[in-house]
């Protein structure tokens, strides 16, 4: 039985017997949200052979493009370090924050003033629904 208690701003890491889910197969989420209707996350060492370019013609910026999950794969997410550029962020823990002002964040893509380090992009998410994380804890999957 495991202690630990998911929560937004923690790392979860696959454990071997997961193997075969293709998913999440040694993948490390980083957990944006957590409470009473579920969990969401980010796969963060999972990068696509995608820029940002590629996916949208108007940001001139070949950032990597990981896969966040399997949810919802048509939708492009961002996680990022700089909520005072970036109006209307959602701050995560600990100074990251998810999301906020896209028309803000493509302006300064285009301006070259954002870092590689500042911001990472994630086409779809990992999600769980009420107590479904905490029972994959229990069952050792992470």
């Amino acid at each position: 039985m495991t202690t630990v208690k998911p929560s937004k701003g923690k790392l979860l890491i696959s454990e071997p017997s997961i193997l075969n889910d293709q998913s999440f197969n040694r993948s490390v989420i980083y957990l944006t949200e957590h409470n009473n209707e579920g969990s969401i996350g980010f796969i963060i060492n999972k990068p696509t052979e995608f820029v940002i370019n590629d996916l949208i013609p108007e940001i001139n910026c070949n950032f990597t493009v990981y896969n966040g999950g399997p949810v919802e794969k048509e939708n492009l997410y961002f996680v990022h370090k700089i909520p005072n550029r970036i109006p209307n962020s959602i701050e995560i823990a600990n100074g990251i924050y998810w999301g906020g002002d896209f028309n803000a964040l493509t302006k300064q893509l285009n301006n070259k003033s954002i870092k590689p380090c500042e911001v990472r992009f994630f086409l779809g998410y990992s999600g769980w629904s009420v107590k479904q994380l905490e029972e994959e804890l229990e069952e050792t999957s992470w």
